[in-house]
């Protein structure tokens, strides 16, 4: 989550909308409490980074819905440690984009 609230920033976007599939997460944040666990570091940084926007939401996301993610999860796995980026949608991406556009329904097996 932070590594992704960090690029927004750096583009100057003042709203974003982040959708997580992570449930306790995003209770955690919501919540306003402050973690007693492990994860506590990495958790208060991702508050943090919300509120240096003008607008940020995290939203919970079903499996089903976040086919794009997990494809570009799978894809930053294959790939060399560090930030990637693209030029353009990277190959299988442009398929889930428009059928998430379109509302079509992705089954997971």
């Amino acid at each position: 989550m932070s590594t992704g609230l960090r690029p927004c920033k750096a583009l100057a976007l003042t709203r974003v909308v982040a959708e997580m599939g992570s449930l306790m997460v995003v209770h955690f944040i919501h919540e306003n409490r402050e973690p007693d666990n492990l994860a506590a570091t990495i958790l208060l940084d991702i508050k943090a980074l919300m509120l240096e926007f003008e607008d940020c939401r995290l939203q919970h996301i079903l499996l089903e819905g976040n086919a794009a993610a997990d494809f570009l999860a799978s894809l930053g796995h294959s790939s060399s440690p560090g930030l990637c980026s693209w030029g353009s949608s990277p190959n299988g991406l442009r398929p889930i984009l428009t059928g998430d556009q379109l509302g079509v329904c992705f089954f997971r097996y």
